[in-house]
């Protein structure tokens, strides 16, 4: 169900009855992993689907299935609902046998939620980047890309933001990012090279991001740049990755070096250009200290 007719938490919420323990737990590996504890412990195990149906056992256990209503052993859950269960058979070691199992499927629960919220939000952001598209081509007849960058224009660029604004996507990372000293080269060196230089920056924004990553050039010598649903420090990562190639840059003229500001939208009630504007300060600080750092103006001025 697409992003215009539910909200990403309501699919969540939703959704789950439609995943099974065999798509969420990479079972393979747990049938190992039960192998290898059993070999160690003389334990015998048995995992069973939400009904009660076997997908994973060590020892001897019935081959119909399981009565999880009469005995339901320890609940795989994700998300309060239950996906599956665990039973075992104790060593002599009854209260030690206990918590190994208890544990086990604990660390089930919480991987298989994991992979479930990934999967779901995955899935709701392609869809979403999917239908902003066809909406916006149908408004406009063409997509609105910046003729010097190809990056998305300052108009589409917000057009987007409204739309992560009425999904209720959170969290979303905004990063403000500035050129440096663009002036400097359009001064020394005229509007060919300053250009270039808007162009170096766009590549290496592009190179470093991820499919799902929203970029525009929303002013002269500024880019933002979404990050739906960005894993922890993810931004921060885009931030060291574009700012170490812009240092790395070599050219006999150009010294490309960005300021970068990074905000995140923790919640739906909160709007992106709120958020922005909260980027766009930590821009500034970030900017004020790269400009007092040894050797950047060195660097600036090398041609």
């Amino acid at each position: 169900m697409s992003y215009g007719s539910i909200s990403l938490e309501k699919r969540i919420k939703d959704n789950i009855n439609s995943h099974t323990l065999g798509q969420l737990l990479d079972i393979q590996n747990v049938q190992k992993e039960l192998e290898c504890i059993s070999a160690l412990t003389g334990m015998e195990f048995l995992l069973t689907r939400r009904h009660g149906e076997a997908i994973a056992k060590v020892g001897e256990w019935p081959e119909d299935i399981t009565d999880v209503m009469e005995d339901a052993g320890f609940k795989i859950r994700v998300l309060n609902h239950t996906v599956g269960h665990f039973y075992y058979k104790a060593n002599d070691n009854a209260e030690g046998s206990q918590a190994l199992a208890e544990s086990l499927a604990e660390s089930w629960s919480l991987g298989a939620e994991k992979t479930y919220l990934y999967k779901e939000t995955d899935q709701y952001v392609s869809e979403l980047q999917v239908q902003v598209k066809e909406d916006l081509n149908q408004k406009s007849g063409r997509v609105k890309a910046d003729a010097l960058t190809g990056t998305l224009t300052h108009t589409y660029f917000h057009e987007r933001m409204k739309v992560l604004d009425r999904s209720q996507v959170a969290p979303v990372a905004a990063v403000c990012v500035n050129i440096n000293d663009w002036k400097y080269a359009n001064d020394h060196f005229g509007m060919n090279e300053s250009d270039r230089l808007i162009r170096v920056i766009a590549d290496i924004l592009n190179k470093h991001a991820k499919p799902e990553y929203i970029i525009g050039r929303v002013d002269g010598d500024v880019f933002n740049v979404m990050i739906p649903m960005p894993d922890d420090g993810e931004a921060e990562e885009y931030k060291a990755a574009i700012q170490t190639a812009c240092d790395s840059f070599q050219d006999e003229k150009l010294a490309p070096s960005v300021a970068v500001g990074i905000a995140m939208k923790s919640n739906v009630e909160e709007t992106m250009e709120q958020i922005f504007s909260d980027a766009e300060y930590e821009m500034f600080e970030n900017k004020m200290w790269i400009k007092q750092q040894p050797g950047y103006r060195e660097r600036l001025e090398k041609a």
